[in-house]
């Protein structure tokens, strides 16, 4: 369907405003909304909004939103499987996200680093200024939903290859373009329904709610390759590799860059990867 509409970010600890997000800006996965002391505070897929801190052992919706934005983002880990838990491999992910935002490498989401949000959106306001002391529950910015989107549900196993940056079809045969923002996690019926979030690329002729056909073509991920995420080995630098078999039956290690985790597949791309390379699974 298509729509739009407006949220909040809210404050839910006391900070000093160190930076924040223009108005107009785009808000997506991954998005700096602003900086407290430095350390930014982070948009994430998700309609259940971030009301604790999460850390191993916790479960719920709002792991789930955390563990499916982290692996669309990239930041994964060998056994991490997108469900309601935090454990042990979550928490790995969480280390590789936290690094890579320059946050302190904890393995816990302290509450007020992130701010889930339920689609791609634009700033509308910012209530906040650099060198702000702000109060618990403070509004600080008001996102609007993009005028006009598609969410899709994903069917299962193919989240991993249905990620932020992908673009899509449509409408149809001579129809538009659009591109996925974002990827959020619903519950629907008792039943957790991962979705994707389509930015069209020119205006939809469409009313709100109305029915649009999206295509999504396997071929535009040039270079990838789904695999079992058992196969992924974890090296010393925070890389992954695949152990891959050669001819005369020996083996070797290849670099590969993990694009997504789903469950037990994992979509991957590096030199030397490509349909029908045979790969071995750690014992």
């Amino acid at each position: 369907g298509t729509g739009g509409s407006s949220t909040g970010a809210t404050t839910r600890v006391t900070q000093v405003v160190t930076s924040a997000i223009e108005v107009g800006a785009a808000v997506g996965l991954g998005t700096v909304l602003y900086t407290v002391e430095s350390r930014p505070v982070v948009a994430l897929g998700g309609s259940v909004p971030a009301w604790r801190t999460m850390a191993t052992g916790d479960t719920g919706q709002d792991v789930r939103q955390l563990e499916l934005s982290l692996a669309a983002l990239g930041y994964t880990s060998e056994g991490m499987v997108v469900d309601d838990e935090f454990d042990d491999d979550t928490a790995a992910a969480v280390s590789a996200w936290q690094a890579g935002y320059g946050l302190e490498v904890t393995g816990e989401v302290t509450l007020g680093t992130v701010v889930f949000v339920p689609s791609a959106a634009t700033v509308r306001s910012v209530n906040i200024a650099v060198g702000d002391d702000l109060a618990d529950g403070t509004v600080a910015l008001v996102l609007a939903a993009a005028s006009q989107q598609v969410v899709i549900d994903v069917p299962d196993g193919d989240e991993a290859l249905i990620t932020p940056g992908l673009e899509v079809g449509l409408g149809g045969s001579g129809g538009s373009t659009g591109v996925v923002t974002l990827l959020r996690s619903v519950e629907r019926n008792g039943s957790v329904v991962v979705q994707a979030v389509i930015a069209p690329a020119a205006p939809l002729d469409a009313a709100d709610g109305a029915v649009v056909k999206v295509t999504v073509s396997v071929d535009e991920l040039d270079g990838v390759l789904v695999i079992p995420s058992e196969a992924l080995v974890s090296r010393l630098d925070g890389n992954y590799a695949l152990q891959v078999l050669l001819p005369d039956g020996t083996s070797e290690f290849r670099s590969v860059e993990v694009l997504g985790v789903s469950g037990s597949t994992a979509a991957v791309r590096g030199e030397g990867i490509e349909a029908g390379t045979e790969v071995l699974q750690p014992t």
